[in-house]
């Protein structure tokens, strides 16, 4: 993989990135039914990054600094992460760390990614990188809160309450790239 550089994003055409408005918008589910369809056709590694350090498993632990911590999920919980995992991801990554050291986590992080499929859930990753594809998640009729994200023309998807306003199927993979059809 890419080194990550602080000034230059680093393209990652097979990383599907998934930001939302908020908190319980529905980004985990969007993440979980995208790997639930690829996992049936491609390996597919889950990422979900956060910018707050939360308990964990030690026994879990790939990297740990005084700013951020990497995990490899393998737990079966009601953790974001471990939903990745149950939905057929062969591999899930969890990684805590303040914004300003997300790129050298990343970094970090980046020698555990394999060249097959990512999908991740995060806020703040595309300030580091260019997705292959990069969606957006909301409720139906709530205002954009999180305007920074609309900089990098996000595909948006709107929450109804009951389910999200995506066909699964237009997310393709061509060499273990990421593309619409």
């Amino acid at each position: 993989m890419t080194q990550v550089q602080k000034d230059t994003k680093i393209d990652y055409p097979n990383l599907l990135l998934i930001a939302g408005n908020g908190r319980n918008v529905g980004k985990t589910y969007f993440a979980c039914r995208v790997i639930e369809m690829l996992s049936e056709s491609s390996p597919i590694t889950g990422l979900k990054i956060t910018s707050h350090i939360h308990e964990h498993n030690n026994d879990d632990v790939l990297i740990k600094q005084k700013n951020y911590v990497i995990l490899q999920e393998k737990q079966l919980t009601d953790k974001d992460s471990s939903l990745m995992l149950q939905a057929g991801a062969k591999q899930v990554f969890f990684v805590m760390a303040e914004p300003e050291f997300l790129p050298e986590a990343f970094e970090k992080l980046a020698t555990y990614l394999p060249e097959t499929p990512i999908v991740c859930e995060s806020g703040g990753l595309h300030e580091i990188v260019n997705p292959g594809l990069f969606f957006f998640v909301q409720f139906a009729g709530t205002p954009i809160t999180k305007q920074h994200h609309l900089k990098h023309k996000p595909i948006i998807v709107i929450n109804d309450g009951e389910k999200l306003n995506f066909d699964y199927t237009k997310i393709q993979l061509n060499n273990n790239n990421f593309s619409l059809a």
